[in-house]
């Protein structure tokens, strides 16, 4: 029996898949290689906070920000934005189904906390977050957890509960908010000062009741703290009614 074009086309995607299959293996061994290599430097970062925030100090010294925002920012490794951009507004909804948007926190300082009830340094550094916020709430600072998880709601009120957590959850089951913000690893905190905007930003979980957090909330803090806003109303309809 001769070789017709569809004998050799499927000779030639056979032989496609043979070779993609080999790539994708060889992919996999590569990024295995890496991993495996990244791992010691991992390490040494958490086991070394101070000296990468020195070397964060180091990397941000043509920054417009006075050198003691800058000391406190490293000192908890993370990045300063000395342009401050605006931060993206949203509205999402708490497991409690009420409504919530970032710019009801305006004129307080604001921890945007990206995170899973799934994700183990998530789940690590809660209990600290609380301490932090228990501690400054009525001086200005806010927390906003906001929940990735794409369960039953009832997991994240579960997980809030079990944790004695106080600040506001919000839900991004569609990771609207989350895309919006590029998030790539969690958790994420971003920093939003009182005017509403991105001053400074990390991943990775951190000592939130630590003696370089406090520093920092009471660096960002500074004067007295406005009153709390209330809950955000529901998005105007077409009809003009609010839902």
């Amino acid at each position: 029996m001769g070789f017709t074009p569809k004998l050799i086309l499927a000779d030639n995607v056979e032989g496609l898949g043979r070779r993609r299959s080999r790539r994708r293996r060889a992919r996999g061994w590569v990024a295995l290689v890496l991993l495996l290599a990244l791992l010691p430097l991992l390490a040494w970062g958490y086991a070394n906070l101070d000296r990468v925030g020195s070397l964060l100090l180091k990397f941000q010294k043509g920054s417009a920000l006075p050198p003691e925002t800058l000391d406190v920012f490293s000192k908890m490794s993370m990045l300063s934005q000395p342009q401050r951009a605006a931060a993206p507004d949203f509205f999402l909804r708490t497991p409690e189904g009420q409504n919530h948007t970032l710019s009801q926190h305006r004129g307080r300082v604001v921890l945007l906390n990206f995170w899973a009830t799934w994700c183990p340094p998530c789940v690590r550094e809660m209990p600290a977050m609380e301490r932090l916020y228990a501690e400054f709430k009525d001086r200005g600072l806010d927390i906003v957890a906001i929940s990735v998880d794409q369960g039953k709601i009832d997991e994240v009120r579960g997980f809030a509960e079990k944790l004695k957590l106080t600040f506001p959850i919000v839900l991004d089951p569609a990771h609207d908010v989350k895309n919006t913000y590029q998030i790539r690893a969690l958790p994420t905190t971003y920093v939003v000062d009182r005017e509403g905007r991105i001053i400074a930003w990390g991943m990775g979980s951190r000592e939130w009741d630590s003696p370089a957090a406090r520093a920092l909330i009471e660096h960002l803090l500074g004067g007295k703290a406005p009153k709390r806003s209330g809950t955000a109303a529901a998005p105007p309809r077409k009809d003009g009614r609010r839902g």
